[in-house]
Parts: structure tokens; sequence; C-alpha cells
């Protein structure tokens, strides 16, 4: 008969561990936080795998990682499509919106570009040709 490493209250801990584990679980990083867990130097992967409550629970919790895993991905994608779907929705409103506003705005060009042409036609001896001419640059004689 093979001598018992693992009493019933260290069963319990290790339970608790493989409960409360979160991330990837591996045989490697499991038997470090169990050897961890009860102040132990070091507990072999192949010592837990001997112990069958051990070997079951492990392998149901990596299961329902795993599946926990690919709902996550599964509801992140849906989540993420939702997302992209109102981010379109909300740019497409906001594109709209800019486009209404330009056509507001030229037609508040045009109305004043005819406003302006009109004024100035009223106006005596304003030549409209020179009204057409492109703009003066500045000449700076400060520094001359």
């Amino acid at each position: 008969m093979k001598p018992k490493l693992i009493d019933v209250n260290e069963m319990k801990i290790i339970e608790s561990i493989l409960n409360k584990w979160s991330g990837k679980l591996t045989w490697d990083n499991f038997a470090i936080s169990v050897a961890s867990a009860l102040n132990r130097p070091s507990i072999s992967k192949f010592t837990l795998m001997s112990y069958e409550p051990v070997k079951q629970a492990f392998n149901f919790r990596k299961k329902t990682l795993r599946e926990a895993k690919s709902q996550t991905i599964t509801s992140a994608n849906d989540v993420t499509i939702d997302m992209l779907i109102k981010e379109n929705e909300d740019l497409r409103n906001q594109i709209k919106h800019l486009e209404e506003l330009l056509k507001d705005r030229e037609n508040v060009w045009v109305e004043q570009y005819r406003r302006w042409q009109y004024n100035l036609s009223q106006i005596p001896n304003v030549d409209l040709a020179t009204l057409d001419l492109p703009l003066v640059k500045k000449i700076n004689f400060i520094n001359t």
C-alpha cells in the first residue's frame, strides 16, 4: 500500500484552489500553487495525478474554464459586432447631420453673396470687374 501524502484537510485545500482558479490551468502551475498552499517545498504533478479525486476535479475545472472561455469569446464577438453596428449607425447619423449643416451653410453663403452683389451694384462708381481681381499680397515695409 502506498503512503498517503495528501490527507483529507489538504484535499479540501486542493479543491478550494481548483474552485478559485482563473486563467490557464496546467498541471505544473497547479502543482506549484498546491505546494505553496500546503507549505511544502514542492509537490509533483504526478503525485497529484495519482489521486483520482484530484485528477477528476482538475479535469472538470479545466473543462469548465475552457467552456467559460469559449462562451466569453462568443459573447465578446456578439458584443463587438453589436458595438460596431451601433458605431456604424452613429457615424452615419453624424455624416447625415454634417451634410445637412453644410447645405444650410451653403444656402447662407449663397444668400450673402447675392446680397453683397446687389448692394455693390447699388453703390455709385463701383466697378464690378475690379471686385473680381485677385488679392494683392501685403508688403511689409517695417523690415526694409
